[in-house]
């Protein structure tokens, strides 16, 4: 837990080597770019019809043990990226989100929070702790919580509704869009 903490303080105090969430960018990745399919990675199918692929970050700066990128499924352009820490103790991950989410208010004091997350324009923040479920199709580790920090484009936002469009003319369900 310790070292996760320490590696908190790194993530942010040298922001300018990292992206910033304003423009859209996480963890190395932009929302609304094209994703260049690592070869071998792992994807699933989400029920919105986003594929998603599930990345080991090796040795990525911000040390984390797993990240989650949606992606339109033909043309793979990126609609959400998530980073995930995980943790035997509960209390030890609760400690990490509430001090991981406390930075990124520092960093984005313009941004309004709501419950666990910030948003700003088209770009939503948030940070959310998980109970492994009883029954899951993908969780890369053995401990049973997870932290999950996400960048995802607002709800109401124009960049959302066209992400959504573009993955809706993908998969070419135009019942399911227009009940959305």
């Amino acid at each position: 837990m310790l070292r996760k903490l320490i590696i908190l303080s790194f993530v942010f105090a040298g922001s300018a080597a990292f992206a910033d969430a304003s423009d859209g960018e996480y963890l190395g990745f932009k929302l609304g770019e094209k994703f260049a399919v690592p070869r071998g990675a792992v994807s699933m199918d989400h029920v919105t019809g986003a594929t998603i692929y599930a990345l080991d970050p090796g040795k990525h700066p911000h040390h984390i043990d797993s990240i989650s990128i949606f992606v339109s499924p033909k043309s793979s352009i990126v609609g959400s990226v998530f980073g995930e820490w995980y943790f035997s103790d509960p209390r030890a991950a609760k400690v990490f989100a509430d001090r991981y989410l406390f930075t990124l208010e520092l960093k984005y004091e313009h941004w309004t929070r709501r419950g666990r997350s910030l948003t700003h324009g088209d770009y939503q923040l948030w940070v959310d702790i998980e109970e492994k479920p009883l029954i899951v199709d993908h969780w890369p580790s053995d401990m049973n919580t997870r932290v999950a920090i996400g960048l995802i484009y607002a709800r109401e936002s124009l960049g959302r509704n066209e992400w959504m469009a573009l993955i809706k003319s993908e998969v070419g369900n135009l019942e399911f869009a227009a009940r959305d």
